[in-house]
């Protein structure tokens, strides 16, 4: 269908997306990317994630990536404030960092803003590649990078 066609298609907006409509969307995404452009001769998207928890099975902290054309990309890092500031950040990151490897990534990237974990990053050798700087309330957004293989 291209765009002259559009105006004539009656459609339903929905500003609501079930966990069913968000894998779709991947689902299509990576599927388009396998059949044009260097998708073909990558593996394929996956997710990899650690997950901590306290003896009461309570979440205490987790990361959550997708690694894709021989990079990770860090979606989210997270730990319960009563377990920052020992380790498990850097455990979490590490293990993240090791897995890609073997893998064979040639890079992690990630995203943060001014008030999270940019000193946090730094010290873990990732490297500032792009900021925003213009977020309310002079709020800066990072976008960092680390190279893994030289």
């Amino acid at each position: 269908m291209n765009d002259d066609n559009t105006a004539n298609v009656k459609l339903s907006v929905f500003y609501e997306a079930t966990q069913e409509d968000i894998d779709f969307l991947w689902a299509g995404m990576i599927d388009f990317n396998k059949t044009t452009g260097p998708m073909m001769n990558y593996p394929p998207y996956e997710p990899f994630r650690i997950i901590m928890k306290d003896a009461d099975n309570r979440i205490v902290a987790g990361i959550l990536t997708k690694v894709y054309l021989k990079c990770m990309f860090v979606d989210l890092l997270y730990l319960d404030p009563q377990y920052r500031k020992c380790g498990l950040g850097t455990r979490l990151l590490k293990e993240a960092e090791a897995h890609a490897r073997q893998l064979g990534c040639t890079f992690i990237h990630l995203d943060t803003f001014s008030f999270q974990a940019i000193d946090f990053y730094k010290r873990q050798g990732y490297e500032v590649f792009g900021v925003i700087d213009d977020y309310p309330d002079e709020i800066k957004r990072y976008f960092l990078k680390k190279t893994l293989i030289s």
